[in-house]
């Protein structure tokens, strides 16, 4: 077991001076050091590059381009990628300070391939919500049914892989512009499963302009429909409850 594998993190960014600070402090600031840290840039017009190149002496690579899109920033940044494990965080996401410290030390004990910690969300008030990991079966994440009319989604922000997960699976595809994550996972899937853990890693911040809001378009790219009952992730949460407290029973 290495105590001290490499991280590749990649930020895709695009007009995200907002943000963006706060993301990458994120980053430079986490208490495991060895951390690749790649950000790639669709060419923004606002403040974003400044901002970046505040941190430069912190940031081991840094692109400005035009591109097609996040997932043509992430497929760029990953090919760069050292690190044997890999994540992303976006531009209007942050992490808790010891996520990648406490998802590595969990994925070398564990020798898993993919993890998601629990999901956290800044509201529209500020305020952290965190709930305790969701499970997902293997059957739920291949068969595409991850969606909210049914299982829900992974959070992405709070998903950790190995580069070897992420090549085997052929990458993240750059045609994708709202569902590329759902893609990946699907194809992960086939590959290996998803391990739930109760670590908090990411944070997703909810905000009204962001592309994740827009449900009805990444819906559409993967030929789901959205409904009004999401009887599905009643399901998820007493299946989930039930892993967690028999967890809880094992460790006590």
């Amino acid at each position: 077991m290495n105590n001290n594998p490499l991280v590749t993190i990649v930020t895709p960014v695009y007009n995200g001076e907002k943000f963006i600070e706060q993301t990458i402090l994120s980053v430079i600031n986490q208490t495991y050091t060895n951390i690749q840290y790649i950000i790639i840039d669709g060419l923004s017009s606002d403040n974003t590059v400044n901002i970046i190149n505040k941190f430069s002496n912190k940031i081991d690579y840094f692109l400005s381009e035009k591109d097609e899109g996040m997932y043509d920033a992430l497929n760029k940044g990953f090919k760069l990628g050292k690190g044997k494990y890999f994540a992303w965080i976006n531009a209007d996401d942050y992490y808790f300070n010891d996520a990648i410290e406490n998802a590595v030390n969990f994925m070398e004990k564990n020798r898993f391939n993919w993890i998601v910690g629990k999901p956290s969300t800044l509201n529209f008030k500020k305020k952290i919500i965190t709930r305790n990991p969701y499970h997902y079966p293997n059957f739920i994440i291949k068969n595409g049914l991850a969606v909210p009319c049914f299982w829900g989604y992974i959070p992405q922000e709070s998903t950790v892989f190995t580069k070897e997960l992420y090549f085997s699976s052929g990458e993240i595809k750059k045609k994708f512009r709202y569902a590329g994550d759902f893609d990946l996972w699907k194809e992960f899937s086939k590959y290996s499963r998803l391990k739930s853990t109760p670590i908090k890693i990411g944070v997703f911040r909810k905000r009204l302009d962001q592309l994740s809001s827009d449900q009805k378009s990444y819906l559409k790219e993967i030929n789901k429909i959205n409904c009004f009952v999401h009887i599905g992730k009643v399901i998820r949460f007493i299946y989930s409850y039930c892993i967690n407290l028999k967890n809880k029973f094992i460790t006590e």
